[in-house]
């Protein structure tokens, strides 16, 4: 089913139990005229070189400050150039400054991972091996971090495609490990402590035992992980990756369950783009339990979040004026639709396969 056939009418609000806010399910919004921008497809493997001699991340080039990278094979990690948090950084003291004026140190450390030395592939293309490795690069980038005195929280991310506004095209993801714990992390980690000492259970995984994530929100599913359209999706095709078992990060988990981690991501990136019948622009987030000393990291639940920015094969979907001043975000796709075409569109790339 091709994503503009999936959108219905209806007019209701969502909670979304891990942020504490109400998500808005307007599908009727997605059937308005559109005379705004529009979107094309990214390049096709076959237009893209394997090497270019141009970029800075492929084996062998020198990077814009001067260093040459190695002439690596599979995945390949180093600091960002351009850091946006450094362990340089600045310390100040805030002793005797006005409360409408305080500021602190930006700790922390920014690495750049290469999925692989080939320029043309992406996620969705790699051998399964390669996608295997890439989640072991995942697992020990987490484990080496977390043991960093000065940092509480890994988010290791991808953001795959100009729409999204990648500066370079070459497959890649990053990590901005902080020395702090951000708003949605602390959100996300009272809210299942909260669910944990009311049901003394974990909240995502009673999530996906309930009915409607076996059924109609379900995409797709294997041995130890399972994907799903959370029933208060904030984007029209956002995906959650959530392993089976109790799991506070990553590192927690053994092989078995982190190649089948791979494997759903790897052919959850498949479906979109059969979904949007192109390369599919995506942002993907891996939601590790923060690495300070807080008692409430035991209640979290690892996962991964994929949130296409796409609405339409060729239309974006824009935070504007309400959702940008209430925070409020309006899907307009129902999840339970998007649900239907996602599974539609996995049973397509399984038989391509």
């Amino acid at each position: 089913m091709a994503a503009s056939q999936s959108q219905q009418g209806n007019w209701e609000r969502r909670w979304h139990p891990l942020l504490s806010q109400w998500v808005i399910i307007a599908a009727t919004t997605g059937n308005r005229p559109w005379n705004g921008a529009v979107v094309g497809g990214t390049q096709s493997e076959n237009e893209t070189p394997r090497h270019d001699p141009s970029c800075y991340l492929c084996p062998s080039n020198t990077r814009s400050n001067g260093t040459e990278n190695p002439n690596y094979s599979g995945p390949f990690a180093f600091d960002n150039d351009y850091a946006s948090f450094s362990p340089e950084a600045p310390t100040f003291r805030d002793d005797d400054s006005s409360p409408l004026m305080r500021r602190d140190s930006n700790l922390g450390r920014c690495r750049v991972l290469c999925w692989t030395e080939d320029h043309s592939k992406t996620l969705a293309s790699i051998s399964r091996e390669n996608m295997h490795a890439v989640a072991k690069l995942w697992q020990n980038e987490y484990n080496t971090l977390c043991e960093e005195s000065d940092i509480e929280q890994i988010l290791i991310f991808e953001n795959k495609g100009q729409e999204i506004g990648v500066s370079n095209p070459h497959p890649h993801g990053q990590i901005y490990a902080t020395g702090f714990v951000g708003d949605t992390f602390s959100r996300l980690r009272e809210s299942q402590a909260d669910w944990t000492k009311q049901h003394n259970s974990n909240l995502l995984l009673d999530l996906i035992a309930r009915p409607e994530y076996q059924d109609t929100l379900k995409i797709a599913e294997n041995e130890h992980c399972i994907a799903i359209i959370p029933y208060f999706a904030r984007f029209a095709y956002e995906c959650w990756i959530i392993p089976k078992q109790t799991a506070q990060h990553i590192g927690q988990l053994n092989d078995a369950v982190l190649y089948d981690l791979a494997d759903l991501y790897q052919q959850m990136a498949k479906t979109y783009n059969v979904l949007f019948q192109r390369e599919s622009p995506n942002i993907s987030l891996l939601y590790n339990a923060p690495c300070d000393d807080h008692p409430d990291n035991a209640n979290w639940q690892f996962h991964i979040v994929m949130q296409p920015p796409l609405r339409e094969p060729d239309k974006l979907k824009y935070l504007a004026g309400y959702e940008s001043g209430s925070a409020n975000i309006v899907n307009p796709v129902q999840p339970e639709i998007a649900a239907e075409s996602l599974r539609q569109a996995f049973t397509a790339q399984k038989a391509q396969a």
